[in-house]
Order: C-alpha cells, then sequence, then structure tokens
C-alpha cells in the first residue's frame, strides 16, 4: 500500500519531493516534542533529519538517506519513522508512570550506602544527613528506614578481600 505523492494518514501525511528529501508532517496533537526528537535521534545515523513546525498543530519532518546508505526506500523510512514515534511515545508514558517507582528504588539504594553514626563514637551528626537536594520522596524514605539499614551487613560475601577469599599466589590470585 506505498504510494509515492501525498498520502493521508491520521497522524501523519507524507509528501515525497523531487530533491531527495522526504518530507511529511507529523500531528502535535498524537505525539510530543520529546517524542519527535527521540525518534530524530534515532534516525540520524543513517539519514539527514530536518524538523520543522509546520502550523499550529502540526511539526514538519524532512528526511534523507546519507549518501554511504546508498538510496533507501523513503517510504520505508517513512513508516519506520511512524513506528519509532510510537514507541518514543509508549517510552515517555511509561517513564512517567513508573517515576515515583524508580524514585523509592534510587532513594533505597542511596539510604542503604549511606553509613551511620557509631554508637561509639559520640557525633553531633543528625540520625538522617542533611539531603536538601535530593527529591522529597527519597528524604522519606530515608527518614523511615535510615535507623534500620547497616551498612556493615554483608550476606553474600562480597566485602570479602580477593587474598582472604582466594589465598595469595593461588590460580587468580598474587602471583608476586
Amino acid at each position: 500500500m506505498a504510494q509515492t505523492g501525498k498520502t493521508a494518514r491520521k497522524a501523519t501525511k507524507k509528501v515525497e519531493t523531487s530533491d531527495g528529501w522526504l518530507r511529511f508532517k507529523v500531528s502535535k496533537k498524537f505525539y510530543s516534542k520529546d517524542a519527535l526528537y527521540g525518534t530524530a535521534y534515532v534516525f540520524l545515523d543513517r539519514c539527514y533529519v530536518h524538523l520543522d513546525v509546520a502550523d499550529e498543530g502540526h511539526y514538519v519532518v524532512g528526511i534523507r538517506p546519507k549518501p554511504e546508505f546508498g538510496k533507501l526506500d523513503l517510504n520505508a523510512l517513512a513508516g519506520e519513522f511512524e513506528n519509532e514515534l510510537i514507541n518514543e511515545e509508549m517510552r515517555i508514558k511509561l517513564a512517567k508512570e513508573t517515576l515515583d517507582v524508580r524514585t523509592k528504588i534510587v532513594g533505597t539504594a542511596i539510604a542503604q550506602s549511606m553509613p551511620l553514626p557509631s554508637e561509639e563514637e559520640p557525633s553531633s551528626a543528625p540520625e538522617v544527613p542533611d539531603l536538601k537536594d535530593l527529591p522529597p520522596e527519597v528524604v522519606k524514605i530515608l527518614k523511615e528506614e535510615g535507623a534500620d539499614l547497616d551498612f556493615l551487613e554483608d550476606p553474600l560475601g562480597i566485602a570479602v578481600p580477593w587474598e582472604e577469599k582466594y589465598g595469595k599466589g593461588e590460580k587468580g590470585g598474587d602471583k608476586k
């Protein structure tokens, strides 16, 4: 069903021009500017990409294959561009939906790596370090779980030195 010339679509409208560029409009209603830039980035290795604003409701995209890739099918490139637009839009949507979970994961990781004040050494340091630059969700996690974290625990034996674990001079160890 690939056609040259004008092809009407719901979210894009293709117009092939004679100068080797394929130009088409992309609806702002369906795709964000971030999705458009992300998609253009994917094509930069094999195509020259030009982005512009056509009118209030559309972007205009120009694609021309780079000479080292020979003559590529412009309609196939347009189809790939449209598919990648959908991919980028979904990636952005999922990133927004999972932002809270990712923030909590990173916050927990930061909290678990923070050393707690030793009971033997008197310290005026607060229980939870000053974390003004962190998002509020991370600070909340640190305050809730800070006292329960023990950075000295090593259930997987990761902190064991190489020599202690494998011995000196053995295969894979120090050969001095």
